[in-house]
């Protein structure tokens, strides 16, 4: 079963892929209506966009997808999956919310915590290997700090020359040799879910 709020098709995409696999979806709109991040913005004004759009200012929208879950549909664990901003959105939730039972965050990252590496419950970390945003230094030391500060269960994937954005293309609009690794991703995150979330 899946609900929708937010637009974009690969996300919905893997929103589907989710409740086919047996998991209530809730696909909501963080942004509450504001304009989302397009591929043909300029980063020069990526930062100006972030302002309005803060992955640290979810926790008010979350406990309202979350009541919802827990008592129309009563859900006894939840976990939550996010998307470039919505990864880094995913990464502030498992530092905060210790009733998210699992989290996956994509290619997103908190950078300007020194308190970002206490997960609260088991989080995985997607990244691309040529990810335009998320550096290799960046994933080595969320690595290293995890290793050193994490008391929960963690796991860091870097899939070899996928881009940012990699694990929520269609396989159409993707090279036929990438196909395997979104594929490889997919699967990864519905291992994740059911082992902290399903069963």
């Amino acid at each position: 079963m899946r609900y929708m709020g937010w637009e974009s098709a690969g996300t919905r995409d893997i929103t589907d892929i989710f409740a086919s696999n047996g998991y209530t979806t809730i696909c909501p709109d963080f942004f509450l209506g504001k304009e989302p991040w397009k591929p043909n913005n300029h980063w020069h004004d990526f930062a100006d966009w972030l302002k309005e759009r803060d992955p640290m200012k979810v926790d008010k929208t979350t406990a309202v997808f979350m009541k919802c879950l827990k008592e129309k549909y009563k859900a006894m664990k939840i976990g939550v999956v996010g998307f470039s901003w919505g990864g880094m959105a995913v990464h502030h939730l498992m530092l905060k919310n210790p009733e998210l039972k699992a989290g996956i965050s994509d290619y997103g990252i908190i950078r300007d915590s020194e308190d970002r590496y206490n997960l609260l419950n088991p989080t995985f970390f997607i990244f691309g290997g040529n990810d335009h945003t998320i550096s290799p230094e960046q994933v080595t030391l969320l690595e290293r700090k995890l290793k050193d500060y994490c008391t929960v269960d963690y796991k860091i994937k870097v899939y070899p020359g996928q881009v940012h954005g990699f694990a929520q293309c269609k396989p159409e609009d993707m090279k036929p040799k990438d196909v395997p690794f979104m594929e490889e991703a997919r699967m990864d995150m519905i291992d994740w879910l059911n082992r902290y979330i399903m069963f």
